[in-house]
């Protein structure tokens, strides 16, 4: 396999739109009239067409396509695409084929992760299932965007810095934790975390995405019962 970036948009239109009206990634893909559905998909194209496009190929030919931008702080993924009817593809293609992608672009332009959002409405909880499943250099952070974080490591391995809190948790300002596990339900994300080797839960609330930082906002509990409001900065590790 090997990975190159697009000089013309024009080659990747095709297999873009027998993409859209086969998967459905957006909700107009399935609207009943054709004429706005093509003229929908033509629009999101042409939005993408802004964006860096890279082709993933192999020996019979491209099997996937990433769109691309350079963003201050983040490699920035906006949408990509497989031809899973491609001879030859798999889901372990796709997923290699990103990572050498994204670490080659963040080693280019020295960013420490990629960000990318869940865009698609038909079947989205199981693509998120696959990618919980698969890839384990992902962390899922539940912001309006269901935005997804790559890291340079082999595994997700990130650095929650304290930088806001109230005076049930202002103790902990400036102190950081590593990740320990992590429950999901349908409304809620809980993390485990570790500061001065006492565990607390994190129940996530909302995600920013600033211009030069990443901030989670939400509740910190303790094994006393003590709730406080804290704002963690993500940081990935380098």
């Amino acid at each position: 396999m090997k990975i190159t970036q697009v000089k013309d948009p024009a080659e990747v239109w095709p297999h873009f739109y027998e993409f859209c009206v086969e998967s459905k990634p957006y909700d107009f893909c399935s609207f009943k009239s054709k004429i706005l559905r093509d003229h929908k998909i033509k629009d999101i194209f042409a939005e993408l067409c802004d964006c860096q496009i890279y082709s993933l190929t192999g020996t019979e030919g491209p099997i996937a396509y990433y769109f691309i931008s350079v963003e201050e702080i983040n490699i920035h993924l906006h949408f990509a695409f497989a031809m899973s009817n491609k001879a030859g593809f798999s889901n372990k293609k796709f997923g290699l084929g990103a990572y050498e992608l994204f670490d080659s672009l963040q080693k280019k332009y020295n960013k420490n992760y990629t960000r990318g959002e869940i865009a698609r409405i038909h079947k989205a909880e199981s693509f998120k299932k696959w990618i919980e499943i698969f890839q384990k250099r992902v962390i899922f952070l539940e912001d309006k965007e269901k935005t997804l974080v790559w890291c340079k490591r082999n595994r997700m391995s990130v650095i929650f810095k304290v930088v806001g809190a109230n005076k049930t948790t202002e103790h902990l300002m400036g102190k950081k934790s590593e990740m320990g596990f992590v429950r999901k339900g349908s409304r809620t994300i809980i993390r485990e975390l570790f500061f001065d080797n006492k565990k607390y839960l994190f129940d996530e609330k909302s995600v920013d995405f600033l211009v030069d930082r990443v901030l989670i906002h939400g509740y910190l509990s303790d094994d006393k019962e003590n709730v406080g409001k804290i704002a963690l900065e993500f940081q990935p590790h380098k």
